[in-house]
């Protein structure tokens, strides 16, 4: 099984989960395959996008918030009500903040612009603290509800109520009789695995760093004297050539 099956694998149930929560109670396995497809292209794309404005904006592979909102303006995850030519146009027509004469005024026009600014990623904050997404957790069995203090609980809220794991936690746990971490570490559901120093034994150098440091060490000195020893041969023969031939007698 290849690394892309195995991803799929582990991604194929959070997909029946998102399409149960829609409404969908079947469907073939060819359509459930079409959409497991499409859903890791997309977030193989969002990944791709993030890491290039990451490189691109402080040339590092190391995303921030900037980076991601970005990349999910790229993918139309983020849908700006602006282009881009809009929001120019639109900043230089409108009246600039220092000419609000007064204070409560300029405050309010500037909260008003930091809601126009972040509209997009408003709604999308809305959706993930919303009811759809939490029927979406509720269905993959994460959703954890507090107890409401004075009230009778309902049998779904006491089956909420209880210790709920995702499936793939479940499912290591069952399987691992050592510990998850202990068993799956190193693998693609599990911690990764410390980087430790691979010692030789009995050669002269103790690990690959320092076979590789020696190695390059012997190659410049020898690029060294092979270009000392050149350095020398020419002198001679330069020294060779100005000396005066011996006249014949």
């Amino acid at each position: 099984m290849s690394t892309s099956d195995v991803y799929n694998a582990l991604l194929r149930p959070a997909v029946l989960d998102i399409l149960r929560a829609a409404g969908f109670n079947g469907a073939k396995p060819s359509v459930v395959d079409t959409v497991v497809d499409l859903t890791a292209r997309y977030l193989t794309v969002l990944a791709s996008r993030t890491a290039y404005n990451a490189y691109s904006n402080h040339n590092d592979l190391d995303p921030d918030v900037t980076d991601v909102r970005m990349a999910m303006q790229d993918c139309g995850l983020l849908v700006p009500t602006l282009t881009a030519a809009e929001e120019l146009w639109k900043e230089i027509l409108r009246k600039p903040l220092e000419e609000y004469d007064d204070p409560a005024a300029r405050a309010e026009e500037e909260r008003r612009r930091d809601r126009e600014d972040t509209q997009d990623v408003t709604a999308f904050i809305e959706w993930v603290t919303g009811k759809q997404n939490e029927e979406i957790m509720r269905i993959a069995g994460t959703l954890k509800k507090k107890d409401p203090t004075g009230a009778s609980l309902t049998a779904q809220e006491e089956r909420d109520k209880q210790e709920m794991e995702d499936y793939l936690t479940s499912l290591m746990k069952k399987h691992s009789k050592t510990g998850v971490d202990s068993r799956y570490q190193g693998t693609v559901v599990g911690k990764p695995v410390e980087l430790r120093a691979v010692k030789i034994e009995g050669g002269a150098a103790e690990s690959i760093e320092e076979w590789c440091r020696k190695t390059r060490e012997r190659a410049a000195q020898a690029a060294q004297t092979a270009m000392t020893n050149s350095d020398t041969m020419d002198v001679d023969h330069e020294r060779e050539d100005s000396q005066p031939m011996a006249s014949e007698p």
